[in-house]
């Protein structure tokens, strides 16, 4: 009987740690047996804290050890004193007992075997197990047991496993299997039956009952129902399956950091494509600047402060990232401050978006290079008419006496027509050619006057043009997407004044610092206009107010390379009086650097000059006396040269020549030569081309140029 009693009391305890933490002053005296002195100190413990409740007086026996009386007495104490004035003073002890369980949190049951049996390693246990499947009966049970089994108590005491489990004999033979081997279970998930037909998902200890001669009784439990908490779960699991599935569908890469410490988290999937496959290459922020391309590193920094401090709700930046085969991916990065001392935000490849931008900006620059080809003919023979009349009069004038002051006259006239044609043929390949994503700081005074040269020959015969070309901070930019967005909005200028009436019409062009410290680029005409409903969608892609021109790409291209610059664009219109377009872009951070003249040094006495025009050698020995020019057309012929021993204090070189390039030659030749090495170009027509000289430190001449470039780039 005492094994029983002792198992009573361990439910009675574990029911006391749950809810009257007074009644843990129960304790073992030192062989193991419950004692009274323990007892009447647990009385006045809980006398003290139910205020002045009296413990009802524990029963022993002589012995000491503690009866299923005493056992009782105590539950009914614990119930008197839980309910306080509820439980009336005169009331049983089984009435106690019962209030117990009827007023505990949690559904709490009692089973007893209608005839004990030991389970030992001798014991034919699945004939156990038969036997308590009929014979393991319900003895008390409280409400919300039963309630969490849709039964009543009636229905439940006495009923066996066998009433309920039918549907599930094995679950209930694994169940109690693990108990009877270890006497203890605890369950998480586990479903049992309840009366109604359904399963019920629940959380439980389980607890076998002996008898003194160590056989099991029974057993007790106290189990939850979580069926709720795992639907949740399994949701909240969905949830996260379907926010994987949409972050690993649309390219996304999740970041996180702690502001504190500089920790982040990176998703490491993301990171492969760009070939970075050990975390620890990310895992701090100090990291990260490596990854940046040097020209997106001020903008991004910048974006990131603000946000942090409130300036901006989200942190928003694209940048370059370098990927570990040394080429540079695109990525836009949002974020935003969760919490005490973490940002967290996601990142988007978008390289390829932008080659697609870059491949429709062409296009219209192409467009907008058509409008303009009208007038290229007219710019170039303009000049080389004055050009070749200057040098037909210089050789009438060197056929007898020559005025030497005419002949000054003459040859400034000629050096001006060539320099014309110059500018003509850079500004059309600067528009030309491929936006360049080099950023630098410009002034957007300088941008705007090369812009209006560009396109003056579709403004003059238009509109009379006027500017007021005020200074405005620097601005951190690609210039040729600056140059291409300016001289858009100055071709849609000039096509929105008629033709015929140039001298009533007006392009005006002006330059000014706005009140919020932004540059403002005003380009402003009294054209035809546009309508008010037109002017919400003016910006939309293929959206055009041009009636059988253009390919309603050009704002909307605009727009968006002005947002890659930090910049806005607005427009305000009226029908029959004209349009006035807004640019802002913001200040630079860094003033532009001052270009330093190399204006120290001696002049280079031995130069080879690799081209295929072979008088442009012969021309500079007349211009530099003192300096031995060698002239090689091919750059097979100058390395065969440099082979033979031939040293040479400058080499100018020409990019673009058949058979060898300059690039080539340059891969070709000894490492101590290449920093004397100077390119001349007539124009670099390649992406290669073009990303050769941003990646070699060498200087380069653009043709034509002039003697104080050359000189400036022959000294040591």
């Amino acid at each position: 009987m005492a094994g029983v009693e002792s198992s009573v009391l361990a439910l009675f305890e574990l029911l006391a740690a749950d809810h009257v933490d007074a009644i843990l002053l129960f304790a073992r005296d030192g062989a193991g047996a419950w004692s009274l002195a323990r007892a009447n100190a647990a009385g006045t413990a809980l006398h003290a804290r139910f205020d002045g409740h009296v413990w009802a007086e524990a029963c022993a026996a002589g012995s000491g050890a503690w009866t299923h009386a005493a056992s009782r007495a105590a539950f009914s104490a614990l119930g008197e004193a839980h309910l306080l004035a509820r439980a009336p003073r005169e009331a049983k002890p089984d009435e106690h007992f019962d209030l117990l369980f009827a007023q505990s949190f949690d559904p709490v049951f009692l089973m007893r075997l209608d005839e004990p049996f030991h389970w030992h390693a001798g014991a034919d246990r699945e004939a156990l197990l038969d036997y308590a499947f009929e014979h393991l009966r319900v003895t008390a049970i409280n409400d919300i047991a039963c309630r969490q089994l849709t039964a009543t108590r009636e229905e439940m005491i006495g009923s066996a496993p066998c009433d309920r489990w039918r549907g599930g004999i094995a679950a209930w033979r694994a169940h109690m299997r693990k108990l009877f081997d270890t006497g203890h279970t605890r369950h998480h998930g586990v479903k049992a039956p309840r009366n109604d037909g359904a399963w019920v998902a629940l959380e439980g200890e389980y607890r076998c009952t002996y008898d003194a001669a160590g056989r099991i009784t029974g057993y007790w439990g106290i189990q939850r129902d979580i069926s709720r908490h795992l639907a949740d779960s399994a949701e909240l699991a969905r949830s996260r399956e379907r926010v994987e599935l949409a972050i690993v569908g649309a390219g996304l890469g999740v970041w996180d950091i702690e502001l504190a410490t500089g920790d982040v988290y990176f998703d490491p999937r993301w990171m492969e494509r760009f070939g970075y496959r050990d975390p620890e290459t990310w895992r701090q922020m100090s990291s990260w600047p490596s990854f940046v391309h040097p020209d997106d590193l001020p903008a991004t920094r910048l974006a990131f402060r603000d946000h942090l401090a409130g300036k901006t709700p989200l942190f928003h930046a694209e940048y370059r990232v370098r990927t570990t085969k040394g080429t540079w991916a695109s990525v836009l990065s949002t974020g935003k401050l969760a919490g005490e001392g973490r940002m967290v935000g996601v990142c988007i490849d978008i390289t390829e978006r932008n080659a697609l931008n870059a491949r429709v900006a062409a296009s219209e620059r192409l467009a907008a290079l058509g409008t303009l080809a009208a007038g290229v003919g007219h710019e170039i023979n303009n000049p080389l008419t004055f050009v070749r009349l200057s040098l037909e009069l210089m050789t009438r004038e060197l056929a007898g006496p020559p005025d030497a002051d005419k002949l000054r006259e003459l040859i400034e006239s000629a050096r001006y027509g060539a320099e014309r044609v110059g500018t003509v043929v850079r500004d059309l390949e600067m528009l030309a050619r491929p936006c360049e994503g080099s950023v630098t700081v410009v002034d957007p005074v300088a941008v705007a006057r090369r812009c209006l040269q560009i396109a003056d020959h579709q403004l003059r015969h238009r509109a009379r043009v006027e500017h007021a070309l005020a200074p405005t901070p620097g601005v951190r930019c690609s210039e040729d997407r600056l140059v291409q967005v300016l001289v858009n909005l100055l071709v849609n200028a000039a096509q929105a004044i008629p033709e015929g009436d140039a001298d009533n019409q007006l392009v005006r062009v002006a330059t000014s610092t706005a009140a919020d410290g932004r540059a403002l680029i005003e380009i402003a005409d009294t054209g035809i206009g546009i309508a008010g409903e037109d002017l919400d969608r003016i910006f939309d892609p293929f959206y055009t107010t041009k009636r059988g021109e253009g390919t309603g790409l050009g704002l909307s291209i605009c727009r968006n390379l002005l947002a890659g610059m930090g910049g806005e664009i607005a427009i305000e219109s009226e029908p029959g009086r004209g349009s006035r377009f807004l640019v802002h872009l913001p200040a630079a951070i860094d003033p532009p650097a001052e270009p330093v003249a190399n204006s120290s040094g001696r002049s280079a006495r031995r130069v080879l000059v690799i081209d295929d025009e072979p008088r442009l050698g012969e021309l500079l020995g007349e211009l530099f006396d003192g300096v031995a020019f060698t002239t090689e057309r091919t750059a097979r012929g100058a390395l065969d040269r440099l082979a033979a021993g031939e040293a040479y204090d400058r080499v100018l070189c020409d990019l673009m020549m058949p058979e060898m390039t300059g690039m080539e030659f340059y891969d070709h030749v000894s490492a101590d030569l290449r920093p004397r090495i100077v390119f001349i170009t007539g124009g670099a027509f390649t992406e290669r081309a073009r990303a050769f000289l941003r990646s070699v430190p060498n200087r380069h001449l653009r043709k034509p140029f002039d003697v104080a470039q050359l000189a400036d780039a022959l000294r040591e």
